[in-house]
């Protein structure tokens, strides 16, 4: 008899989990969208491989479509319209990324919010990730921040040289190429 290759537990738990994040966003009047999962150009990042789907539309012409590897595309263009604050739970597929810790199909969350700092989006992470862990509310620290408090070096004016020196005493490494 077919059994599911994940429990019954963590089945519910993943609808327990979109409930949650939906309810998030909901509180904060962001809209959820659904974008198309094909679309006929792939991505245009060198680093990420589309699949391709294929179709006939009639006995003489072959249809060429490409899965999303994420929906940054159609939402963007939603937000050019003028939609305004919104957000997607979908389903996204990447070509040759597969292993212990990538699976070519994933579900992808992805939101935008018009008008919002760096800071208000770091701020926004944070409220997220804290409440579905049920952590308490971290201090969010910028990129250049952390390198200064843990590393004690600027990464915005350090000398390339500096920067490899400290990859080699971090990572071990003889050299950092």
């Amino acid at each position: 008899m077919w059994q599911p290759s994940c429990s019954h537990t963590a089945i519910k738990a993943r609808a327990e989990l979109y409930a949650q994040l939906r309810a998030f966003f909901s509180a904060r009047n962001v809209l959820e969208v659904d974008t198309p999962l094909m679309s006929v150009s792939g991505s245009t990042d060198p680093h990420l491989a589309s699949y391709r789907a294929s179709g006939n539309q009639d006995a003489h012409q072959s249809l060429n479509f490409f899965l999303q590897t994420s929906p940054e595309f159609a939402m963007k263009r939603l937000l050019a319209s003028g939609l305004g604050d919104i957000y997607q739970l979908c389903k996204s597929f990447r070509e040759a990324e597969q292993g212990g810790r990538h699976n070519p199909e994933f579900t992808m969350l992805e939101w935008y919010r018009v008008g919002f700092s760096l800071t208000e989006l770091m701020e926004e992470i944070a409220d997220l990730v804290c409440e579905q862990l049920s952590l308490e509310r971290p201090i969010v620290y910028t990129y250049r921040e952390v390198f200064l408090k843990y590393l004690e070096i600027d990464p915005f004016s350090a000398e390339l040289s500096e920067l490899q020196a400290l990859c080699s005493s971090q990572a071990g490494l003889a050299e950092v190429e």
